[in-house]
């Protein structure tokens, strides 16, 4: 092959094998990995996310992984604008960039751009933020919902940071947020790309999530979460927001008895994965491709020819 091009995009719901297929990927066409991740961003935040080892990368780059302490906020604005700079000098260097996660908003903002949206209002922030105090993420996230469905249904209900910036935008300008998106975006990805939907039937992806839980993250999850309270980090802080930190915060505290522990987690993984599923099906371009198809790699190195030169 020649000089790469444009961007290979691996998206799909959690436990669909993305990490390892975009280093198994970039091994083959001589890539880097950008991880679009929201929470791999946040140094300590490793088990819960599935976060690659530096043996897992085995020598392969990767880009925006560990950049914030779990207390500092990582908007979507900041991805695109990081991952379309790093996407850039790699293709400077002839290498292939390879655009891996599956938080859906982030994957849009890279390419599609992002709405910007009137500068903050503190005192509204302020207000908000005490609602959610007394009443929690979800119940932010359902106002928001029932104001907005198609920017509700964007996110967890336990990002109360991007209800309040949605909610923020709608009382600041009297519009529905998701109508400003489409009518006013922002930076695009103006290159070439190929974008790949790994899929699952549910009950195998279902299974995988339990599997991968109780295998891989169970163990030292409890351990991590420990960690980062002694050292401070609150469990309001935005990299706690990732699935089972709060959970296993929860259980270190009393909150959360230990035969329930493990379940809630799956379900709300199963949860995440549900939605994951439901955006990217909605995405214009992503071609899908089973995930347990046995020639998996070999499928993906020919969809990625055409960013060859």
């Amino acid at each position: 092959m020649t000089v790469p091009r444009g961007v290979l995009a691996i998206v799909g719901a959690t436990a669909t094998g993305k990490s390892a297929l975009a280093v198994e990927t970039a091994l083959r066409l001589g890539g880097e990995v950008i991880s679009a991740d929201a929470f791999t961003a946040y140094r300590g935040i490793d088990a819960g996310t599935a976060k690659p080892t530096p043996e897992e990368r085995r020598g392969v780059p990767h880009h925006l992984i560990d950049l914030k302490e779990p207390t500092e906020p990582f908007s979507a604005g900041e991805f695109a604008r990081l991952a379309r700079e790093a996407a850039r000098e790699i293709l400077s260097r002839g290498r292939l960039p390879t655009l891996c996660g599956g938080t859906g908003f982030y994957v849009r903002a890279f390419f599609e751009g992002l709405f910007v949206g009137p500068p903050r209002d503190e005192r509204l922030r302020e207000a908000l933020r005490l609602v959610e105090a007394r009443r929690g993420a979800p119940w932010l996230v359902r106002a928001l919902t029932l104001l907005d469905p198609e920017s509700g249904a964007r996110i967890s209900l336990r990002d109360g940071a991007r209800a309040i910036r949605y909610l923020e935008i709608a009382v600041s300008t009297g519009r529905r947020p998701s109508e400003l998106f489409r009518e006013r975006p922002g930076e695009r990805w103006d290159g070439p790309s190929v974008k790949l939907l790994l899929t699952l039937p549910r009950p195998a992806l279902y299974g995988r999530i339990e599997r991968r839980f109780r295998d891989s993250i169970m163990a030292p999850l409890a351990g991590e979460v420990r960690r980062l309270l002694e050292a401070g980090v609150p469990v309001s802080a935005p990299g706690m927001a990732a699935i089972g930190y709060r959970e296993t915060a929860a259980l270190l505290e009393g909150r959360l008895p230990p035969s329930e522990w493990a379940d809630t987690v799956i379900r709300q993984t199963r949860r995440y994965a549900k939605r994951q599923e439901t955006w990217f099906r909605s995405e214009p371009d992503f071609f899908p491709i089973r995930a347990d198809a046995p020639d998996l790699l070999e499928e993906v190195v020919s969809a990625a020819r055409p960013l060859f030169s």
